[in-house]
């Protein structure tokens, strides 16, 4: 078993990279955090999986060994395959995919290639209690599910990214602690983009 590597960078495509080890150029598929850290020609360290199938060989890479965990949590669900899992970890970032597991946010779950709303409700009734344990995520800072999946679904129609959406959603929260609508959540949550806009710029 390949539990990691560590070489030279000698390829980066879009969510790929090939990393030198020994004389050996593995071809890993990378988790988005690996992909958003890796720099070409430099040395780099990945824990890895190496999935078998009848299809042959496949290579994973996580930034850390709790991505790597995640990962793993997420094959072992009924209809979720070592791919399903891998577009959880290439789309969406470790936070994202914890907590929205574990405050079933089914509506960023499915913005997920080839995820649907049953898989979603699967993996959230499965892990929900395992997904509370990582981080920092906090029941009182769980979203109403109903109102949260509308707002979420509501500000990406409007172009935001998932992550952009849930992140404006609990900067919201966290400054007020509850919403009784849709719309006072989703104003909440839009005035919230515009602060963190003007902070970053």
């Amino acid at each position: 078993m390949l539990r990691y590597l560590e070489g030279t960078v000698f390829e980066k495509k879009q969510d790929t990279i090939g990393l030198m080890v020994g004389g050996f150029g593995f071809l890993i598929q990378c988790s988005k955090k690996v992909m958003e850290t890796t720099i070409l020609g430099e040395q780099k360290g990945l824990y890895t999986y190496l999935h078998v199938s009848e299809n042959g060989f496949s290579l994973f890479g996580f930034q850390d060994e709790e991505e790597l965990e995640v990962f793993q949590m997420l094959m072992k669900v009924k209809g979720v395959g070592a791919k399903s899992a891998m577009s959880f970890m290439r789309f969406l970032n470790l936070e994202e995919i914890t907590r929205a597991i574990a405050f079933s946010e089914i509506a960023l779950l499915t913005t997920v290639p080839g995820v649907g709303k049953k898989t979603a409700e699967r993996i959230c009734f499965e892990l929900k209690q395992k997904m509370l344990k990582h981080g920092d995520s906090k029941p009182d800072l769980a979203l109403d599910a109903h109102i949260s999946n509308g707002v979420t679904e509501a500000m990406i129609t409007l172009g935001f990214s998932p992550g952009e959406a849930v992140r404006a959603i609990r900067g919201a929260l966290e400054k007020k602690g509850g919403f009784s609508s849709e719309e006072e959540l989703l104003q909440a949550a839009l005035q919230e983009v515009q602060v963190r806009k003007t902070y970053s710029d």
